[in-house]
Order: structure tokens, then C-alpha cells, then sequence
């Protein structure tokens, strides 16, 4: 029996034949290749890979915020070149470079070869699919055009252009889109370029993403060219101080300014890697908290907030709401006083610019995997307390809200459209959320706020009564004292 079986066995056709496990296993093994190549692909838009990344496909299903992504009249980069609507910007671009070589030590060669040389580091920073479009040749030319299209905006040379105000805002607006960045890793040597002479600059080695790219002293004066021109982005209100408001301000600041010194890292611009960046790290975060955020994730205690409560609800448990004076403007804080609490936030001014900005710094939050996701949350926390036109009165009220593009009802659909598809880090302002809670929880302060309206009618009711009967018993004691008193005829009886 066990021979027939051995004699049959070899006999079955090929094709009935069971697989093999090396068949198997190597099938199973090009499966797994094939999955974790996959899977670092869908995870190409971390910013650890990108510097300049796609905004992500759950921003852009809200109909109303798929303009906010896009170009109005410039393209920088390759996300967005060569588009039809963005062509009469291109020739503008060419005429402002040719201004700005002319307008340096350095001959045009010498400022097209460094693009060169940084071509092969610049395609790094974008998707592949983007840029294999362009030959070396053609992205140099790209590079070197965009590049000194945003040297000369910043150093405010477009105001002499014979643009249109709408498109002046525009030009603007579109330099802060999280796919219309240029790395600075281009822009910086390009700069430095330009504001050194020629004989002075030697770059032997390609920068990489976090090499020095300059000195100390220079990265300062390149960083107050780029906060001169933030200043004027109207979504930032400038802010006055008195002498003791700038005295705190200052003490407050010292110590992260010596820590800055000392290491040379946060104020240096090769920590950033383009202009939203930099936006990010000078309006949005402090220096040191986003270099943890880059460091790795961090979860903090998450807050008991168990609901969400407006300007107008907080109003009327005694919170009342004052602008602060700082130019982070997601620098949210409470303050306690005797019976109530206040909520120091700093003003926002709500322009055409003001969404697309928001909505492209929580964009880049999201694909830089940043836990914290400041921007996120704090647009978030705003859309928290506006939940009717009313909200929006108040806090335009009381100098926090800012804006002359529409009615209030208006911007508080403004803040809807942008926190749609959000979700805000849980840890996220965690004091604030403990302090209103525990403020609107207290039942000692409520009580007096909400019988603050009975409590001053009783005070002044009986104080009326009572100022009747003093006033009665004092008019009686004068009228009594003026007639013949009763007591002095006794008294001379008395004597008889």
C-alpha cells in the first residue's frame, strides 16, 4: 500500500500539484515589501521627510476652504507653477530679479550657479511627482526666479511695482500658502549672497536641513528683515505698551533670550525651514516650545472641559474678556480676580488674508505631526466661545476681534468654516480650561453673580426706607426744638 502511494504521487500533473513553501514564503515576503514601501509613500507628507509638504486631502473636502490652499496670482515653487491664472505674475518675476542682480556686488553667474548647486538638496524638500517634471536646468530657473521674487517683497520693493492694491494683498497672501514655499535653504544662501560682497563668500559644501547656514550676527539681521515685514501682515494687530507693561514684557522675556544666546539655536534661521515656518515659530509658538515639538510628541494631563462655553455665557457668570498685549496671538490666559476671572486674549484682526493663513498653519501643524497643534487649537477654542453673532460683538467690543470685511455674523461663520475637520490637541490650554471651569463651577461666586441683580435692589429699597425714617425723625427733632416746649411750663409750675 505505502508503494502505490509513492507511485502515485509523482504521477499527479503539475498543475494539481500542492505549492511549495518556499513558493509561499516568497510570496508572503514581496507582499510585506510591497506593504511597507506603501507605507512610507502615505507618509510622505511628515515634515521630517518634507520641508514643503501637500496639504493634507481632509483640509480640502470643505468646499468653502478649497480656495484657501491656492494661489491667487503667484506660484512659488512647483506645486502650483506653470498654471494659466499665475502666467502675468511669471514676467513680473523676471523683471524683479534682473532689478535685484542689478542691484548687488555679485554678477548674475555667480548667483545662478549657488542655485545650481543647491538644486539637488531643493528637490528634496518637495513631493517627487512635483518636480520630475523639471530638469535641473529648468528647476534652477525656478529657484533662482522665485527666490528673488520673495528677497525683493521682503525687503519691501514690490510696493514700487504698478500692482493693484487687491493684488498687492494677493502677493502677500500667497507667500504664507503651506504649498507655495520656497526652503530656506535656498532663500537663505541667496540672501547672503546678496548682502555680502562677492570676494567674501566661499561655499564649498551643500547646506543640509539643519547645518548653520550663517553667523550669529548675521542670521539677526536677516531675521529682523523678515520680522519687519511680518509686522505688516494685518492679521497680527500692532500693540502699544505702557512703560511698566514693557518693563514686565521685557523681565518675562529674559530668560528665553539668554537661553537663545547661549545656544544659538532658537534665533538662528537655519531652525526654520521657509516662511510659514518662521511665521509659525515667531507668532505662533516660543522658540524652545517648538524645538520640543520637533524633538517628539508630548501628552500632557487632559483637562476635565466638559462642555463648551460662549462669550455671552461666561459674561454672565462674571468672566468678563480683555486683549492682552502680545504679538503671539495664540497666547491665551486667564486671570482671577475677587469674584470673578477674565480671559486675556490678544486681538486678531479678521481680514480677506485672515483665513487662508489660519487655515494653512494648522495644515502644516497636521503634517509636521506636532502634537501641541497650537494654531489648531487655538482657533478651535475661539470657535468655542463664538457661537452666535452676539459673542462676536463682545469680543469686537472690548478690542479683541478686529475686522472690516463684513457683519459679525459673518465672521462667526468664518471661524465654523475653518475649525470644520479640526480637532484640537486635548492637552491644549489646559490652565485656561481649568481655571473657567473651576470659575464656573464655583458656587459661592455664582450665587453672588447671579443675585448680584435682587441683592442691589434690596440694598437700595431699604435704604430708602431707611433714609425716609432718619430724614422723618430729623425733620420732628427740628420742629420740636423751635415751639415752646411743654417740659419748660412744668418746670416754672413747678418753682411756684
Amino acid at each position: 500500500m505505502s508503494i502505490a502511494l509513492n507511485i502515485e504521487g509523482p504521477s499527479l500533473s503539475p498543475s494539481h500539484s500542492p505549492p511549495s513553501h518556499s513558493t509561499s514564503c516568497c510570496t508572503d515576503h514581496a507582499w510585506l515589501q510591497s506593504l511597507m514601501t506603501e507605507s512610507r509613500a502615505g507618509n510622505s507628507n511628515q515634515v521630517n521627510e518634507l520641508e514643503v509638504p501637500r496639504v493634507p486631502s481632509q483640509f480640502r473636502k470643505m468646499k468653502e476652504n478649497t480656495d484657501c490652499y491656492e494661489p491667487l496670482v503667484v506660484s512659488i515653487g512647483p506645486y502650483h507653477h506653470g498654471k494659466k491664472e499665475l502666467k502675468e505674475m511669471e514676467k513680473l518675476k523676471a523683471e524683479m530679479a534682473g532689478q535685484f542682480v542689478k542691484d548687488s556686488r555679485v554678477t548674475a553667474e555667480e548667483m545662478y550657479s549657488k542655485v545650481k548647486e543647491l538644486v539637488s538638496d531643493a528637490r528634496k524638500c518637495y513631493a517627487e511627482e512635483s518636480t520630475c517634471q523639471f530638469n535641473d536646468e529648468k528647476f534652477a530657473q525656478m529657484m533662482f526666479l522665485d527666490g528673488y521674487f520673495i528677497l525683493q517683497v521682503v525687503s519691501d520693493k514690490l510696493e514700487k511695482q504698478n500692482l493693484r492694491k487687491e493684488e498687492f494683498a494677493s502677493v502677500r497672501r500667497d507667500l504664507f500658502l503651506l504649498e507655495n514655499q520656497l526652503p530656506f535653504r535656498v532663500l537663505i544662501p541667496l540672501m547672503r549672497i546678496y548682502k555680502s560682497k562677492a570676494d567674501h563668500i566661499a561655499w564649498k559644501d551643500k547646506p543640509s536641513s539643519r547645518q548653520k547656514l550663517s553667523s550669529e550676527s548675521e542670521d539677526q539681521d536677516l531675521m529682523k528683515m523678515f520680522v519687519h515685514f511680518f509686522e505688516d501682515i494685518h492679521a497680527i494687530p500692532s500693540q502699544t505698551e505702557s512703560f511698566w507693561e514693557m518693563i514686565s514684557n521685557f523681565l518675562s522675556e529674559l530668560p528665553r533670550k539668554l537661553i537663545s544666546r547661549s545656544t544659538g539655536t532658537v534665533n538662528s534661521l537655519d531652525f526654520c525651514y521657509h516662511l510659514l515656518d518662521f511665521f509659525c515659530w515667531k507668532f505662533v509658538y516660543v522658540g524652545e516650545e517648538l524645538e520640543r515639538e520637533r524633538g517628539g510628541r508630548r501628552y500632557g494631563e487632559i483637562t476635565s472641559w466638559n462642555r463648551y462655553y460662549s462669550v455671552n455665557e461666561l459674561k454672565n457668570v462674571g468672566i468678563s474678556f480683555m486683549p492682552s498685549n502680545t504679538r503671539v496671538f495664540t497666547d491665551v490666559k486667564f486671570k482671577n480676580t475677587l469674584l470673578g476671572g477674565a480671559l486675556c486674549i490678544p486681538p486678531l484682526s479678521i481680514e480677506e488674508e485672515t483665513k487662508p493663513l489660519l487655515l494653512n498653519l494648522a495644515a502644516y501643524e497636521t503634517c509636521a505631526g506636532w502634537y501641541y497643534a497650537r494654531c489648531t487649537s487655538y482657533v478651535c477654542l475661539m470657535r468655542s466661545l463664538i457661537d452666535k453673532p452676539e459673542d462676536v460683538k463682545e469680543l469686537r467690543s472690548k478690542g479683541i476681534l478686529r475686522t472690516t470685511i463684513g457683519s459679525d455674523d459673518r465672521i462667526a461663520q468664518i471661524f465654523k468654516e475653518i475649525t470644520t475637520n479640526l480637532a484640537p490637541n486635548p492637552t491644549a490650554y489646559t490652565k485656561v480650561k481649568r481655571s473657567v471651569e473651576s470659575h464656573y463651577r464655583s458656587s459661592v461666586k455664582r450665587w453672588i453673580i447671579e443675585n448680584k441683580g435682587p441683592f442691589s435692589r434690596s440694598v437700595v429699597k431699604y435704604s430708602f426706607i431707611y433714609g425716609i425714617a432718619v430724614s422723618a425723625i430729623q425733620a420732628y427733632l427740628a420742629e420740636t426744638k423751635e415751639k415752646p416746649g411743654f417740659g419748660n411750663c412744668s418746670c416754672s409750675n413747678a418753682t411756684l
